[in-house]
């Protein structure tokens, strides 16, 4: 008994020291907040590289700022760099925090120049409190042997585009243009042969059934399969390796064409074109399934698959949907008009025959000439959209006037030979060789100039048209609008997510008087935020866009009102300066009082403040990230 009742007594008194042991451990979990708040409420700098005072032989590559406890998460450490008389704003990077949660690290971007240099640091708390805060002066001997006779402010872009109309590539924008002659030639013979095929069925279909009893009718269609089949095999080939950036030879693997089907539409189209071919081997050897009930759906619909994809070879620009559609109705009249002048000038003529034949030449004639006609009317609509007033001002226009007249050489042709049809067969029952020859003759010219017509469709696939953009649409949380309309200057600045942190630029100038020598842009905080502004040199000499992404882009550290200016210096030796308010946000979307539609101004906003009595000037950092452009 008195051995249970001790046992139980040491039971209660464990109880009891686990539960004191959880209050101490909730009480002090609870205080660590408070605690933690109170440690950095009061903190204070124990030490820098420079230290105040101090005097170093050249520029250092390096600040280091050392705080006497931890500093928190949801605090903020700046730096400002002043050097010279009178003090000139140094570039210098965003302060990162070491792993020992007390000392800062601040990269020097540009050398500091020979002289007195003034620091101007500040600790904040989550609540944009000022914890700490003071300056250091120190002083350098000596210029930086790779400082020397370089500016302050200098920034690194590329160089910029010497024609107008110039648009940015970035990060986020898909070059295209040119894509190689291996994808043109692919392109001109996988078109070829898939219109040719295509035109075999469709004259079986509706105008030749006996074609199929012919042994030349299966060895030619199985002939162009072969040639729509390689043709297609080296485009998708060659668009794999241009599109993906691998080699021509590593992208000739099959395997590798599944990322191809991912890069937009060309790229898909592409795909789904050479599916379509293969799966055409099957009419191309059997050309009568075109005449079966049964086959006869699958026969027509693969060459009409790989006819069809033809026209997303390039979908953009205005009206893109009717421009898709007027594409589809133009490709499928081509392969009707080319495709049945090669199956009637190398099959239907390739001697004297019956009546079949003629019949054959004569529903050919019948069924052209609508073709023919679609062929120019959605031509026209496709140069208007794509061209517009550009036709004799752009290399796309220019390519496609001598495309023009390819087309007219054929039409030409194309009427003597409908002419030629009508005058010799329109009362005949068979095909005298003479006959067969003459018409062979002239549908061969028709053909050849054909293929000419294709060569520059090919080209005109690698020089992107003067109404269709190269940059991908992209939307920005601020759009300020800047103009000086006495210059005759005007310009727009976007930003994204337009709040603290780096953020995505684009600088689309709308027009200039002339020639643009220089263009900078430049962020400015509000007076005594103790914020960093921004220089950036933008590379466009004309009317055009460029482009900083957001893994580069503008650092903003502070939140509050901000001052956007837009210089530009222009050939003829005049310049302009257009400024405007905007509103950088919190990361929490907290919105200060000021918003960008307040009106343009054109005055310069001073950057001077004076603290304790000591005239300083807000830091303004030279980015370094490079705003590139191409034509």
């Amino acid at each position: 008994m008195d051995f249970t009742r001790q046992h139980r007594a040491e039971i209660r008194g464990l109880i009891s020291r686990v539960f004191a042991l959880i209050g101490v451990a909730i009480a002090v979990v609870a205080a660590l907040p408070a605690a933690a708040h109170a440690q950095s409420s009061d903190n204070s700098l124990a030490g820098s590289s420079p230290a105040d005072g101090a005097t170093l032989g050249t520029s250092p590559a390096i600040m280091t700022f050392t705080f006497q406890q931890p500093v928190a998460t949801d605090e903020a450490f700046t730096v400002a760099v002043g050097c010279g008389t009178p003090a000139q704003p140094q570039s210098t990077g965003i302060p990162l925090l070491s792993d020992d949660d007390v000392t800062f690290t601040v990269e020097v971007l540009s050398p500091f120049p020979k002289g007195a240099c003034t620091i101007t640091w500040l600790l904040r708390d989550d609540l944009d409190q000022a914890i700490a805060t003071d300056l250091i002066a120190f002083s350098i001997s000596a210029d930086t042997p790779s400082a020397a006779g370089t500016s302050t402010d200098s920034t690194v872009p590329t160089a910029a585009s010497a024609a107008t109309n110039s648009v940015s590539i970035g990060d986020d924008v898909e070059a295209v243009g040119s894509t190689g002659g291996s994808v043109w030639l692919g392109g001109v013979i996988s078109t070829y042969g898939i219109m040719i095929l295509f035109g075999a069925v469709a004259l079986i279909a509706f105008g030749w059934p006996e074609g199929p009893l012919y042994e030349i009718t299966q060895r030619f269609t199985f002939k162009v399969w072969m040639i729509a089949a390689g043709g297609t095999y080296i485009h998708t080939a060659a668009l794999t390796s241009s599109l993906t950036g691998k080699s021509f030879t590593g992208s000739l693997n099959p395997f590798s064409f599944a990322q191809t089907f991912t890069e937009g539409w060309n790229g898909a189209a592409a795909i789904i074109r050479l599916i379509a071919v293969i799966a055409s081997v099957w009419v191309a050897y059997r050309p009568e399934t075109v005449l079966d009930d049964v086959s006869r759906p699958l026969a027509i619909a693969a060459p009409t698959v790989s006819v069809i994809t033809l026209a997303f070879s390039r979908v953009g620009g205005n009206l893109a949907l009717i421009g898709l559609i007027v594409m589809i109705l133009h490709v499928v009249a081509v392969a009707v008009w080319l495709g049945g002048v090669v199956v009637v000038g190398r099959a239907v003529l390739a001697g004297p025959g019956d009546q079949d034949l003629v019949h054959a030449v004569r529903a050919y004639s019948r069924v052209s000439g609508p073709a023919i006609l679609v062929v120019v009317i959605t031509g026209v609509a496709e140069t208007m959209r794509l061209d517009g007033d550009a036709l004799f001002t752009s290399s796309h226009g220019r390519v496609l006037i001598l495309k023009l007249i390819a087309v007219g050489v054929m039409l030409f042709v194309a009427a003597k030979a409908r002419g030629m049809v009508r005058h010799r067969l329109s009362r005949v029952d068979h095909l005298t060789r003479r006959s067969a020859m003459r018409l062979r003759r002239v549908f061969a010219t028709e053909a050849t100039v054909g293929v000419v017509v294709l060569m520059f469709s090919g080209w005109l696939l690698a020089i992107n048209p003067p109404k269709i953009s190269l940059i991908p649409d992209r939307e920005y949380a601020l759009e300020i609008p800047l103009a000086d309309e006495g210059a005759g200057f005007a310009a727009e600045v976007s930003l994204d997510p337009g709040a603290l942190g780096l953020n995505a630029l684009e600088v689309e100038v709308l027009s200039t008087p002339a020639t643009i020598v220089s263009l900078r842009l430049e962020f400015d905080p509000e007076i005594g935020s103790y914020g960093r502004g921004t220089i950036q040199d933008i590379p466009l000499n004309g009317v055009g866009v460029a482009r900083l992404g957001a893994a580069d882009g503008l650092p903003f550290d502070v939140t509050g009102n901000w001052t956007v200016t837009l210089s530009a210096v222009f050939e003829s030796g005049l310049s302009s300066v257009v400024t405007s308010p905007l509103a950088i946000v919190g990361e929490d979307g907290t919105v200060p009082t000021t918003s960008t539609t307040l009106a343009l101004t054109t005055t310069i906003v001073p950057t001077e403040t004076t603290i304790a009595g000591i005239t300083t000037t807000d830091v303004t950092q030279a980015t370094t990230a490079s705003v590139v452009t191409v034509d």
